[in-house]
């Protein structure tokens, strides 16, 4: 009995130690709406197991009840996925009350994910129908993502499941396939798989991962371009400038950021074969602020880089999506006007700011958006910074 219970209680010390490396895995993904909630739920049974070991009343089906497992494979998973947007996000259903979780939504909207950590067996099983009554299978649940997707405007488009087999789904990225991918930890048989198949749904595993399409693929030949944009292009942070400590805590943490991972190749990425453009009330901010901050070499390359901007008039009226959301200091009315311009074309806005976005997610609005880290103009700081 008591090798029993020390048993008991070694497996529960096991799981709080995986429950302490999926919180420190998840700061990687920190950024992505959803995320923050994964990371409650995980302090929340790390909470109740560290109290039920402390209070000794720990059992055994607070061991096998834990989500941990599921957690794990969902990092694991999400590792592998491009353009993630969110997690654990919600879409609306007609056929039921309670609104669809879709637990990764990748490629920038273009793609959502399942993550199912059971065995084989229970899953095959429920597929079989021999499960008690009202317990869903992965085909019941396959149906949900179909309906709910049929639901959602994804690139202001209602998008279309594409029923290919996983290999070709590359050959055909630039007809903007909307996926549908269930991830699963245990192989499953292959007539459950040929029936998703069959449904539009893609199966994959961390071993056998779903192929993807272009994460910076859009219906349109345009981008429109936010103020921070501007600025990330145009920092010499991110024009091979990044060698410095400076006096600001804020620019030295961008200069890092920016040797680990420089953002102007990724903006190169998503530009490429597009048509750029941005509202007037960008563009005036932008060489408001290049006027006052920025250095010789920001101000040549801006003026270079500008060339390829097209400047149009700003949008007369503002989307009714928006008409709610609430001002902060990054959620001004510059920015809403901005993202206007860019609903109104109904095109794609490159964006570092992640506090509209998260601001417009919070109130049901998908804001269509490529989002990229942040840089400042930094070349007249250099002259009281640092060298490394």
């Amino acid at each position: 009995m008591e090798s029993e219970e020390n048993r008991l209680y070694d497996d529960a010390n096991d799981k709080i130690r995986l429950g302490n490396e999926l919180k420190n895995a998840l700061i990687d993904f920190e950024g992505i709406a959803g995320v923050s909630k994964v990371q409650r739920k995980i302090q929340q049974e790390l909470k109740f197991l560290e109290k039920v070991i402390r209070t000794k009343t720990l059992k055994e089906n607070h061991i096998t009840s834990s989500n941990f497992v599921n957690y794990e494979f969902l990092i694991k998973t999400l590792r592998l996925q491009q353009g993630v947007v969110d997690i654990n996000a919600v879409f609306p259903l007609n056929s039921r009350d309670n609104p669809l979780r879709v637990d990764i939504v990748a490629n920038n909207g273009l793609k959502w994910i399942k993550v199912i950590a059971r065995n084989s067996k229970s899953i095959e099983d429920a597929a079989k129908g021999c499960v008690s009554f009202g317990a869903r299978s992965v085909l019941d649940q396959a149906a949900d993502y179909l309906e709910a997707s049929e639901l959602h405007f994804c690139m202001f488009q209602r998008p279309k499941v594409s029923q290919v087999k996983t290999a070709n789904v590359c050959a055909v990225a630039k007809n903007h396939i909307f996926q549908i991918v269930f991830y699963f930890s245990n192989k499953i048989e292959s007539s459950l798989h040929d029936e998703l198949k069959e449904m539009g749904v893609q199966t994959a595993s961390l071993e056998e991962p779903d192929r993807d399409v272009d994460q910076y693929a859009t219906t349109s030949d345009e981008l429109n371009l936010d103020v921070t944009t501007m600025l990330a292009y145009c920092s010499a942070l991110s024009n091979g400038r990044c060698n410095w400590v400076f006096k600001e805590p804020l620019l030295t943490e961008q200069a890092s950021k920016e040797r680990e991972l420089p953002v102007k190749p990724i903006l190169e990425k998503i530009f490429e074969g597009k048509r750029l453009v941005c509202c007037q009330l960008a563009y005036d901010a932008f060489e408001n602020i290049l006027k006052v901050l920025g250095g010789p070499h920001e101000r040549e390359l801006a003026a270079e880089f500008m060339k390829r901007v097209s400047i149009f008039p700003n949008v007369d009226t503002i989307p009714v999506e928006f008409s709610n959301i609430r001002f902060t200091a990054k959620v001004n009315e510059r920015s809403l006007k901005i993202f206007s311009f860019g609903m109104e074309r109904k095109i794609f806005t490159v964006t570092s700011n992640k506090a509209f976005v998260r601001s417009a997610k919070m109130q049901g609005i998908n804001v269509p958006v490529f989002v990229h880290a942040s840089r400042a103009l930094t070349e007249s700081k250099e002259a009281t910074a640092k060298p490394l």
